[in-house]
């Protein structure tokens, strides 16, 4: 099945309610119907000249009678996430995203990790990995920038690969199956939100297609074949093609992938992979070529 969108988007709810975080648990709680364990617990703290942030995750964990088990390990699951400002509650993030019915938290259960991506005096922007059900292979993420006077953050987004911030920017490393490529993105600030957004002014275009950079493309063929490439499938004679000979200590090094949509994650591979091998460069476009180069498919 193939997405042709990296995002989706989900609405995190602003409240203005007036709450003090002395009003939030820091300790276990039993919930009325006895069955359930809640707590909130501080996770990051942000202070400016004259304004301070607190986070706090809002947990929830089956209860279970400690007289027949009294050291039985609990495992608790994020619910949301609350934001103070100044001792107000200013935010709740994630109530939807997270939802699970508490009835199914014996079997399934959620987590919020919370890393920075820079700070500095004036602003920190923070990146949330929601750990929850999804595809094998994929990341989920949101962000949030916070101010003196000022809160904005981002929809939740979602890669097939992962995120990785370097000297305090965001990059993206999509997975195709067979192998991972780079994709560039920018986290611009747009109508009071932020935006992660693919980069396009940074990706090189052929015809209709964009040029993704491969990572760690070497491979070496299990068996000797014969492999015929493309040699320009983009230029004036498309159909042009030379046979190359591979046995199993040839190294081949994927260099390039072309695809109409950067923004995919087809697992069943149809895209445009230009190769290095023997002198030689051009291009391959099946599973069955990729096989024969020594790609295997992973999830």
């Amino acid at each position: 099945m193939k997405l042709t969108s990296l995002f989706f988007c989900i609405v995190v709810i602003l409240s203005s309610c007036s709450d003090t975080p002395d009003a939030v648990r820091t300790d276990i709680s039993i919930t009325a119907d006895g069955k359930f364990y809640e707590k909130a617990q501080l996770i990051r703290s942000v202070r400016f000249e004259n304004t301070s942030y607190q986070l706090y995750e809002n947990l929830v964990c089956v209860a279970h009678d400690t007289t027949n088990t009294p050291n039985r390990d609990v495992s608790w699951s994020t619910e949301s996430l609350s934001l103070y400002k100044n001792d107000i509650l200013e935010a709740e993030f994630f109530k939807e995203a997270l939802y699970i019915d508490r009835d199914f938290l014996i079997e399934s259960s959620n987590s919020v990790y919370v890393s920075e991506i820079r700070s500095d005096e004036k602003m920190t922007l923070l990146q949330f990995d929601l750990d929850f059900t999804s595809a094998p292979g994929y990341q989920t993420v949101s962000f949030l920038q916070l101010q003196e006077h000022n809160i904005m953050q981002s929809d939740i987004c979602q890669i097939a690969g992962s995120f990785i911030t370097k000297n305090g920017d965001i990059e993206g490393v999509g997975w195709s199956g067979y192998f991972a490529y780079e994709l560039p993105f920018n986290l611009t600030e747009r109508n009071e939100m932020l935006h992660l957004d693919f980069d396009f002014l940074n990706v090189q275009r052929k015809n209709e297609y964009y040029i993704l950079k491969i990572k760690d493309g070497v491979r070496f063929p299990p068996n000797a074949c014969e492999l015929e490439i493309t040699i320009d499938p983009f230029g004036d004679t498309p159909l042009a093609t030379k046979t190359v000979t591979l046995v199993p200590n040839t190294k081949v090094t994927l260099l390039r992938m072309a695809v109409e949509d950067p923004i995919q994650s087809d697992f069943y591979f149809e895209n445009w992979v230009k190769i290095h091998v023997s002198g030689q460069e051009g291009w391959i476009e099946n599973d069955a070529d990729l096989r024969k180069i020594g790609c295997r498919a992973a999830g």
